[in-house]
């Protein structure tokens, strides 16, 4: 089942039309379509702007969320339709490009927000049917992370006092979770399915830094960076680690609440700088080895030195075979390459690097929040496809789960 937000395409108006046809015309350049198709079978549906959509199965929804939903949905295909190139002129004569896509990014967020307030409409769970086991996924995962951490930090729960610590803290964690669920939270815990949860947590990540830096090409720095080359170079790579370090739940809570910020910022018209970031932590370091390795300063090193500097340089590992990059010098692990492989595995390393330094800028989007010293980084896809996505598999879920 997919969902599409698209413009319908809408010739231009003759000269002898009369005024009513004309402004039906204009009506209808924004006109959108909602198409879903299901396993039953697939229906598209073309409706005014003005003109409540309709979606299969709409009619097995109770009359009052068949409203929100279509309210969503004209809201949605209205953000899609700035993309349009005709469009997008009109609306930059006296607007700045950039305020285009920002307004985009606001219209699309509001639709997250209101999908986030539908699966929060249910009422707060008491702690004892918090523990039920069958609540829902995400109600599951949250309390077991909670349960599973508690356990890790008492270790066997095998006398009455450990039992009670036991309980005492994961109350006190269901209490921290009850008050901090904002309606985006719940758009990204309950709104979208498991499999996307996890796709989200995977390619995205906070960068946290104070004072933030404005690196570019964040999208690049995956899991495992380690560069300490220099004092920036090693917050970056702290930061890296923090991420990486945070249990699936909690980097849900994260994203939730630097896009929530994000949607308040654009509900106030504090609008992002559109300042253009130009320090690249990734290609550098991979370009200065590439140069190292042409000049041939290596050195190949016993197990012992090979540590004593591993604690300085910068570590990466290349076919099983670990280096450390140090002031302008490649330093290789000695017994993890024989010395009648060494010119191949350079040259194969050589070859290598080159992808790294000649390849296009990993396609995502990093957002910059200064006033909280954060940076939501995308990978794979601009942060409004990506809303798009989430809009979509939220309101399928909605479909589903509220069918009568």
């Amino acid at each position: 089942m997919a969902l599409s937000f698209t413009k319908k395409n809408v010739s231009s108006p003759r000269k002898n039309e009369d005024k009513k046809n004309q402004e039906s015309v204009m009506i209808d350049r924004f006109e959108s379509k909602v198409a879903i198709e299901t396993e039953y079978k697939p229906e598209t549906v073309s409706s005014a702007i003005s003109t409540p959509l309709i979606i299969p199965d709409m009619d097995k929804l109770e009359k009052n969320l068949q409203h929100k939903l279509n309210y969503i949905l004209k809201r949605a295909s209205l953000a899609t339709s700035l993309d349009d190139d005709d469009i997008k002129t009109r609306i930059s004569i006296k607007t700045e490009d950039n305020e285009v896509s920002y307004l985009r990014n606001f219209l699309l967020l509001s639709c997250a927000n209101m999908l986030g307030e539908i699966f929060k409409s249910d009422a707060p769970l008491s702690f004892l049917n918090w523990l039920d086991t069958s609540n829902s996924n995400h109600i599951r995962n949250t309390r077991e992370d909670i349960v599973q951490k508690a356990i890790g930090s008492l270790g066997i729960i095998d006398d009455e006092v450990k039992a009670t610590k036991l309980i005492k803290s994961v109350f006190a964690q269901y209490k921290i979770n009850s008050q901090i669920d904002s309606n985006f939270f719940y758009f990204f815990k309950e709104g979208l399915s498991l499999e996307l949860q996890y796709k989200i947590s995977d390619t995205c990540w906070i960068y946290q830094d104070s004072p933030i830096e404005r690196w570019a090409n964040l999208q690049n720095v995956k899991e495992g960076y380690g560069n300490v080359s220099t004092p920036e170079n090693k917050r970056l790579t702290n930061a890296r680690k923090r991420w990486d370090t945070l249990e699936h739940s909690q980097k849900l809570l994260e994203i939730s609440q630097f896009i929530e910020n994000l949607f308040t910022q654009y509900s106030l018209c504090i609008l992002p700088s559109d300042e253009k970031p130009d320090k690249d932590p990734v290609t550098k370091i991979w370009r200065d080895v590439l140069d190292t390795i042409k000049d041939y300063r290596i050195n190949y090193l016993s197990n012992s030195l090979f540590n004593l500097l591993g604690a300085e340089g910068e570590k990466f590992k290349f076919n099983e075979v670990r280096c450390v990059f140090k002031d302008s010098e490649l330093y290789i692990h000695e017994n993890e390459v024989r010395d009648k492989d060494r010119d191949v595995w350079l040259h194969r390393l050589s070859e290598w690097l080159k992808t790294k330094t000649e390849a296009v800028e990993s396609p995502g989007e990093t957002i910059f929040l200064n006033s909280k010293n954060q940076a939501f980084v995308i990978s794979g896809n601009t942060f409004s496809l990506s809303l798009e996505e989430w809009i979509e598999s939220s309101v399928r879920n909605i479909i589903e789960k509220r069918k009568v």
